[in-house]
């Protein structure tokens, strides 16, 4: 049976990440809306030379709130490789729990690891 939040489940916000000067060196987004519970992704990107400058973090926490305040959610997450490390680090620094996810990513015949990183608002 279908309700009628599933019918979004597509949905996406995404939005620039500016560095000081106004110029876009990233996204951050929300995605894989799941409407009946109330929960969706969050993915962010920062162009390499931009990264560790506080402009992941910012990012994140004006992601929260919107999530929060505007689209009344419940809980964000998101799915890193387990060897990315500064985006582990952003997302624990910001209160997030982690799980392992084994052979989620697959690279050539190999599969990797990938953390489950999870924020209730």
């Amino acid at each position: 049976m279908f309700m009628s939040g599933d019918l979004i489940i597509s949905q996406q916000d995404s939005f620039p990440i500016r560095n000081e000067e106004g110029k876009p060196v990233g996204v951050v987004e929300l995605f894989n809306y799941s409407p009946l519970n109330d929960r969706a992704e969050l993915g962010i990107e920062i162009e390499p030379a931009w990264q560790g400058k506080g402009l992941g973090k910012r990012s994140v926490l004006k992601m929260l709130r919107y999530a929060k305040e505007e689209l009344s959610l419940h809980t964000l997450y998101a799915i890193v490789e387990e060897d990315n490390i500064p985006s582990l680090s952003l997302f624990r620094n910001l209160g997030f729990e982690e799980q392992t996810i084994r052979n989620w990513f697959r690279e050539g015949e190999k599969y990797k690891n990938a953390k489950l990183l999870q924020y209730t608002l």
